[in-house]
Parts: structure tokens; sequence; C-alpha cells
């Protein structure tokens, strides 16, 4: 079990693994790299862990009205989501690491 409030990032690692559909979850200590079955999966796990992650920390606030909010510089936003999209580096090359 991942401790989330101990969580600093949650991002793609389709180049770091070598893997489809994988991410990683980073602590101060370890990361961990996961798979998901499919793009969709892998871009909800992302997106729910980072909003767990900004929720566990210390800059989390809320706007009042039952929303809330989080700095830009805390968890995942869309943005970074966006930029860790990997689909145009394949290539159906023969390269084993890929798990087609």
């Amino acid at each position: 079990m991942i401790d989330l409030s101990l969580c600093t990032t949650v991002k793609s690692a389709d180049l770091k693994s070598k893997k489809r559909n994988s991410f990683e979850i980073s602590t101060p200590e370890t990361t961990f790299l996961l798979y998901a079955d499919t793009e969709k999966e892998k871009d909800d796990w992302i997106g729910s862990v980072g909003k767990s992650i900004v929720r566990c920390s210390s800059t989390y606030y809320s706007t009042g009205g039952g929303a809330a909010a989080a700095p830009n510089h805390a968890g995942v936003s869309h943005q970074q989501q966006d930029d860790d999209d990997d689909s145009d580096i394949y290539s159906n090359d023969g390269n084993e690491y890929f798990n087609d």
C-alpha cells in the first residue's frame, strides 16, 4: 500500500519504463512504477492519485463553497498530464520493451 500523504508526484512513465500505459508515484524515498491496462485507465489513475496528493498536502485549502483549490505548484494539473502524453513517440519498430 502507498501512503498518499507521503507522495510528492504522480506522472506518466512510458518513456522511463519503456512500456505503454505506465505511470509513477514518487515519495521522498521511493518511486513506484505502475501499469494500467489502457491509456484511459492510466489517465484516470494519474488524475485520482494527483487529486489525493493535493488533498493530503499542507498547501491545500478550501474556497468556502464546498469546492476546494490548491496553488498551481501542488499536485497534478491538466497541463502536466498533457505534457506527459507520450503517444506521439511510439513506433512499431520491433522494440521488445513495448507491450503491444
